[in-house]
C-alpha cells in the first residue's frame, strides 16, 4: 500500500489492513471506484471487492452518484 492513507498503522493481517485503508479513504470525500483505488493504491479490482464487502457489511455505502461513502453503521 506504500504511502496510502494510514500509512504507519499495520495490525499485521493484511486485510483488515486494507479495508481499514479503504474507510479512512472514505472519510475523508465520497469516491469513485476509480478515486478509492488511487487513494488506497490497491488495484481497481482488489479495492472494489473490499468496498462491495463493506457495502455488504453496512460500513460502506453509495451516494445517488454513486461513489462510495462511509455507511450507516460508522454513524
Amino acid at each position: 500500500m506504500g504511502a496510502s492513507l494510514g500509512e504507519g498503522v499495520r495490525s499485521g493481517v493484511g486485510v483488515v489492513d486494507k479495508a481499514v485503508s479503504i474507510l479512512d479513504a472514505l472519510e475523508l470525500e465520497p469516491r469513485s471506484l476509480s478515486e478509492l483505488a488511487g487513494a488506497t493504491e490497491m488495484p481497481r479490482a482488489t479495492a472494489h471487492r473490499l468496498a462491495l464487502a463493506l457495502e455488504r457489511h453496512g460500513l460502506v455505502d453509495r451516494d445517488a452518484a454513486g461513489r462510495f461513502v462511509l455507511g450507516p453503521r460508522l454513524a
